[in-house]
């Protein structure tokens, strides 16, 4: 037999329709934003990591000084792999009429058929010599559209298509960089003759695939170890290392394993760490909403005392009513769910989908069902708000029905009240409201706490992209820092220059082997007595370094400890002791002198790497010159996270608005609603709306700001936290920064939404009548 108590539900529904419906809007716009994140994350992530076999990824590459011989092929494939040719131009990229493309270096490959194939996006794969294929997101970004006419190294061409190419599904345009860059960095396909046919030079790369595909990670991190030192013997033997080719020795000038590669890597593990949060966001958020639920439960239950007493004493056992006041919390939930997952199916996950396709270089993808998102975003958060409402509504219903009757709900078995202050009557009024309120006030707290960490986000990594690129200046060793292909010129002379102000260094790439990161490559520099770019003393002994302030700040270093670094192709280690912290933020590096720094790595007495400069070189051949860092280089990192994210977080800070709105709104209304009676008594006491106001809305109001001022700390904490296990994942490393001003504004965006809610509160204490008052005399 159905219980009469059913018949109860619809009338309260409508009878509290606002405050239901509040609850309702913010449980399907989180559920059904988690849920298409869901869905489109694991769509995503099936088509990512299809595309390796799809798309035949290779499981690592490598980069020779010259062209390999037949032989050094040969030999290398004796060691368990299938070598395939991908050499590649990187030059300069300019699209005609459009400002911010003109520093754009694309990295030009032939049309692969074999390993690393292409996913065709839109348009057709090159077929004439003055044809290219660009990566989609950068012509995104760039503005360009197939059938545009693009400048490659100088040559007009015709980009017939847009690519996403399965070993640059990130573009990265160095593996040590801390982040992506699709703005100035672009992949590209032509034909052979397309690719004779620009001047650049050629980067003579190599792919391999392993003739036995290792099982895990840690089986091909082993893999890895043995066969870059194989390799790296062949090529400077030309293929034998018994016998060496003296007419075919080559080097090793760049190696790195698939494992590694974050071009190919980091947007899978980006969507994965994404799944995570979204999942932490929707317990944390819909645990506070269960509260939100408990709380205006408990004060209806209150409110209905002598009926529930009356009930109790009828017959009405205690599971009876408490499965009655929880089916409210629950039917809400169930259709917040239902609605959201099918808003989570069709609109949010085109938005989260965008999302990454304006970051990533992604293959195309198709939407698969998802029972994990499903269970997730429907049984997780029903589970969650049936155990949080049992729990609190149980509490409530545990009285006597005599109590009930007598309306004696008071867990304290106090005789007397508290004493309070010998202050003004309406300010010991306002503090018994506190007091009677504290758990009302205390989820406001949480609900403030949590929009207040996600304004954090939104307002502060705006700020920290702002105060990096502000103190880009800070992070360079130099204006100009650069790097030499050799340091002998044709005729057997040093290459010198006589820019005023030029000097000399030496660097060399190393990996860490132990701590938040592993294999992180770390720059070794070594600097020159009385540098005027490097401020350090030239002393020392050799394995006496200096490390950079970034380095220490985040392997938790300092002054005495030890490090050990490994060479990049070999299983050389070194071990050094720190003699200090350079306050060089912005890279991870160790100093020494440069005569230290020969005797270490085993380099002749004048040998050198580039030149630091203060002024553009002009006087070296660009043939001799491999690269050449400046400040839009130390940039590109901070335009990359500020077009990826910028544009978001404005909507974003919208939507904590709205958020913080909505849960004020809820709570404030609650506290109200808790206090219709007294409210009701002040007024037939004389008390004019406006003194009633100062009661309630100022004490409130006052609470609210001080729980804004405690959040942003917690935020700052919080984020702080949440930030340095993002970085402890990349390369690199920078600190979330907030100024105080960006904290006066975030607590500035909250007493805003409570000013929107006060107008609200002010009309709702208005229409509380004062018979109110009369209707629960005992």
């Amino acid at each position: 037999m159905k219980s009469p108590l059913r018949k109860r539900i619809p009338r309260e529904l409508c009878a509290d329709w606002k405050k239901y419906f509040a609850l309702f809007a913010i449980m399907t716009i989180t559920i059904g934003f988690i849920s298409g994140m869901f869905v489109a994350n694991d769509s995503m992530e099936t088509a990512g990591k299809g595309s390796y076999e799809k798309y035949n990824v290779e499981d690592g590459h490598f980069e020779l000084e010259k062209e390999a011989s037949d032989k050094l092929i040969s030999s290398i494939e004796k060691k368990g792999v299938k070598v395939y040719t991908q050499f590649y131009k990187q030059v300069r990229e300019t699209v005609p009429g459009k400002k911010k493309a003109e520093k754009s270096d694309v990295r030009v490959f032939v049309i692969r058929d074999e390993v690393n194939k292409v996913c065709l996006m839109e348009g057709e794969l090159p077929t004439t010599e003055n044809e290219i294929a660009i990566d989609r997101m950068h012509a995104d970004n760039v503005g360009v559209k197939v059938g545009d006419t693009i400048k490659v190294d100088g040559t007009e061409m015709k980009v017939s298509g847009f690519v996403a190419l399965g070993d640059y599904s990130t573009l990265y345009e160095d593996n040590s960089e801390i982040m992506f860059n699709a703005l100035t960095f672009d992949v590209a396909l032509v034909t052979k003759a397309g690719f004779d046919s620009i001047k650049g030079p050629t980067v003579y790369q190599y792919a391999y695939k392993y003739n036995d595909k290792p099982a895990d990670t840690e089986e091909a991190k082993e893999k890895s170890d043995d066969f870059v030192e194989e390799l790296y013997k062949l090529a400077v033997t030309g293929g034998d290392v018994d016998n060496p080719d003296f007419d075919n020795l080559n080097e090793v000038t760049g190696y790195l394993p698939e494992y590694l590669n974050q071009a190919t890597h980091f947007a899978m593990d980006d969507i994965g760490q994404d799944k995570v949060m979204g999942e932490v966001l929707l317990i944390i958020l819909i645990g506070v909403i269960a509260f939100i639920f408990a709380i205006a439960i408990s004060n209806t239950i209150i409110n209905e005392a002598s009926v529930i007493g009356t009930l109790r004493a009828s017959g009405y056992r205690k599971g009876e009513l408490l499965r009655h006041y929880v089916a409210v919390p629950i039917y809400v939930t169930l259709l917040a769910a239902i609605i959201g997952n099918i808003l989570g199916y069709t609109c949010f996950k085109n938005v989260v989908v965008n999302m990454y396709y304006n970051s990533y270089s992604l293959p195309t993808y198709e939407t698969l069902w998802n029972t994990d998102a499903f269970i997730k975003t429907t049984v997780y958060p029903v589970l969650l708000v049936i155990v949080i409402n049992i729990f609190v509504i149980s509490s409530k219903l545990r009285f006597s029905p005599l109590n009930f009757l007598r309306r004696d709900l008071s867990k304290s078995k106090r005789k007397k009240a508290i004493r309070l202050p010998k202050w003004s009557f309406l300010n010991r009024f306002r503090l018994r409201v506190l007091m009677q309120n504290v758990t009302g006030y205390f989820t406001l707290f949480l609900g403030i706490c949590l929009v207040m960490i996600l304004l954090n986000f939104a307002v502060g990594l705006p700020a920290t992209l702002k105060h990096y690129q502000d103190n880009a200046p800070e992070y360079m060793i130099t204006d100009y820092q650069y790097i030499l292909k050799n340091t002998i010129d044709k005729e057997g002379n040093e290459i010198t220059t006589n820019t005023k102000g030029a000097e000399k260094y030496s660097s060399r790439g190393l990996l860490t082997v132990d701590g938040v990161h592993v294999d992180e490559e770390v720059t070794a520099y070594g600097f020159n007595k009385n540098s005027k770019y490097i401020n350090l003393p030239y002393d020392g002994s050799d394995h006496e370094v200096w490390i950079s302030e970034s380095y220490a700040e985040k392997f938790g270093l300092k002054e005495g400890d030890n490090i050990t670094l490994k060479e990049r192709y070999t299983s050389d280690t070194y071990d050094f002791s720190i003699k200090g912290i350079y306050n060089q933020p912005g890279m991870i590096a160790i100093f020494m002198p440069n005569d230290n720094f020969n005797r270490v790595f085993d380099y002749e007495d004048n040998h050198f790497t580039g030149f630091f400069s203060d002024k553009e070189i002009d006087d070296i051949d660009d043939d001799y010159i491999l690269s050449i860092v400046t400040i839009d280089d130390i940039l590109k990192m901070a335009k990359q996270l500020d077009h990826s994210l910028g544009a978001y977080m404005n909507y974003f800070g919208y939507g904590c608005m709205a958020l913080s709105v909505l849960l004020i709104l809820l709570l404030t209304k609650i506290i109200i609603e808790k206090n219709m009676v007294s409210i009701s008594m002040l007024k037939v006491l004389g008390y004019n709306n406006s003194e009633i106001n100062s009661v309630f809305i100022r004490l409130t109001t006052i609470m609210v700001v001080i729980f804004a001022i405690i959040s942003t700390k917690i935020s700052g904490l919080v984020l702080n936290e949440i930030w340095k296990n993002v970085m402890y994942n990349l390369n690199g490393w920078f600190t979330f920064y907030a100024e105080v001003i960006d904290y006066i504004k975030m607590v500035g965006m909250i007493v805003v939404a409570y000013l929107i809610v006060v107008l609200l509160d002010v009309r709702r204490i208005k229409k509380i009548p004062m018979t109110e008052a009369l209707k629960n005399i005992e």
